[in-house]
């Protein structure tokens, strides 16, 4: 495998940089989402507090619905990793579930033909679709589409990194908001990593956000590219280059105006730290293509360090296996 070298890397940073400061919009938007997501979080976690999660269906959080909850939080309701419903969270009303745009995706990949309109969260028909879900087999019909095994996994990884024992990697925790799991957005598209892309207003999230380390200055923020493919045509290197535009804003973004809010809001204290250091990762299916030799390696903005890392593991039967080497970040159990 020829090995990476650090100029390709170098060029991809450079490249998003570019692109952020040709639009430099996004820098009072997204201080205008960092304001509203923390007026708005003690509402999400009187809300959060009235009801519990049902595995293995899990909560999410969107900018987007968080921006809208002055009287009522809106979580989406996820089944390997794909959206089946919108839970509707108010003080007063209390909770109501809806599968209202989700109908048809829910038949054709699970052949579940529960629709729901406002239905009271701890009511028989609530339990019916909770249950359906926590009966059900197989992990998708076999026309859906295979995009969404990407999901899948991300769902995987994001519960394995929230478990407080026997992980698969320990001194990792994912990054959510009041407890529940939270999409990041980007200004920027990197699925071309050979010319990251602006989107203005958000299109994409990264994938799995997460602080990894022992505590303290010994913990680091980290932003992961997740496959669900290891191919010669998709190696590890462009997973990389698009975890790496990611890192790049993130790192923007933590220097901006609204720093200290979105360090804050990613769960750590104090001052935003100097040099800032952030963890790009690749997180991928181990074969033969592993690519190691970038492991470790260490890119600069300024004064700021981006070190790079990756995650080979392997899925059997929904459980994540990680073998000693394949990963540079936390502890292989």
């Amino acid at each position: 495998m020829k090995e990476v070298t650090k100029n390709e890397f170098e060029q991809e940073i450079y490249k998003t940089l570019v692109r952020l400061k040709e639009n430099s919009e996004w820098r009072e938007r997204y201080a205008g989402y960092a304001k509203e997501i923390s007026r708005n979080k003690p509402l999400i976690e009187i809300v959060r507090h009235t009801f519990r999660e049902w595995s293995p269906l899990k909560f999410y959080l969107t900018v987007t619905e968080i921006k809208k909850a002055k009287h009522s939080v809106i979580f989406n309701l996820r089944y390997l990793g794909q959206s089946v419903a919108n839970l509707a969270g108010n003080i007063d009303k209390g909770l109501e579930l809806s599968t209202k745009g989700y109908e048809k995706t829910n038949m054709d990949h699970f052949d579940c033909d529960i629709c729901l309109s406002a239905a009271n969260w701890r009511g028989e028909d609530a339990k019916k679709f909770r249950r359906f879900f926590k009966n059900r087999k197989s992990p998708r019909s076999a026309d859906a589409k295979r995009g969404n095994e990407e999901h899948r996994l991300e769902s995987l990884l994001l519960t394995e990194f929230s478990k407080t024992k026997n992980k698969a990697l320990r001194y990792i925790k994912p990054v959510t908001i009041c407890g529940v799991r939270f999409s990041m957005p980007t200004p920027i598209r990197a699925s071309n990593h050979e010319d990251p892309e602006y989107s203005g207003i958000p299109s994409g999230h990264i994938d799995i956000l997460a602080r990894t380390g022992t505590g303290g200055k010994a913990t680091h923020l980290c932003i992961m590219e997740l496959k669900d493919e290891n191919t010669k045509g998709e190696p590890p290197k462009d997973a990389m280059k698009q975890a790496l535009a990611y890192t790049t804003f993130v790192r923007e973004l933590l220097r901006s105006n609204s720093g200290m809010a979105w360090w804050k809001l990613f769960g750590f204290r104090g001052e935003v730290p100097e040099p800032l250091e952030l963890y790009a990762t690749c997180v991928m299916p181990s074969n033969d293509n592993n690519d190691y030799s970038f492991g470790n390696m260490e890119l600069n903005i300024e004064r700021d360090i981006i070190k790079l890392h990756y995650i080979y593991f392997t899925d059997e039967d929904g459980k994540i296996k990680i073998k000693p080497g394949d990963a540079t970040i936390g502890v292989v159990e």
